[in-house]
């Protein structure tokens, strides 16, 4: 069932795509850390702030009529990629991948998707509760 959109279910589900998208750029540096003159990339970290105040300024709004215009995403589907500045040495390569750093990163980002996934989980079970149906994973 889905459930209304809320200011913090929108936060959520914009995190879930940002961990998403920085593990793949992680990833990425990983496979090419022996890639000469690879240079880092991260995903940019959006203001999550923003994120929820923009949710909440846009439940004031509805669109009453078709030929009312549309609202705009309040922010965007795909995060733009940054290559990241690093202080280490580059590799004899040339590339400034560290395999110890990103799998750091890569670790620090797995708990974070797994902690708003845990979140949403919640919000969904929180949403049933207050329809009165019974959690699917209450056994």
């Amino acid at each position: 069932m889905s459930f209304p959109e809320t200011g913090i279910t929108r936060v959520v589900e914009e995190k879930l795509k940002y961990l998403s998208q920085r593990q793949q750029a992680l990833a990425s540096n990983v496979a090419n850390a022996d890639t000469p003159g690879y240079k880092a990339k991260d995903v940019q970290k959006p203001d999550f702030r923003k994120v929820l105040d923009a949710s909440v300024s846009a439940l004031a709004a509805a669109r009453t009529n078709p030929a009312h215009l549309a609202g705009n995403p309040i922010v965007p589907t795909v995060y733009p990629m940054v290559t990241r500045a690093t202080t280490d040495e580059l590799n004899l390569n040339g590339n400034n991948v560290s395999i110890e750093e990103e799998m750091q990163m890569v670790a620090v980002n797995a708990a974070d998707y797994q902690l708003a996934l845990g979140v949403d989980m919640s919000m969904d079970r929180l949403f049933n509760i207050a329809l009165g149906q019974q959690s699917k994973s209450k056994k």
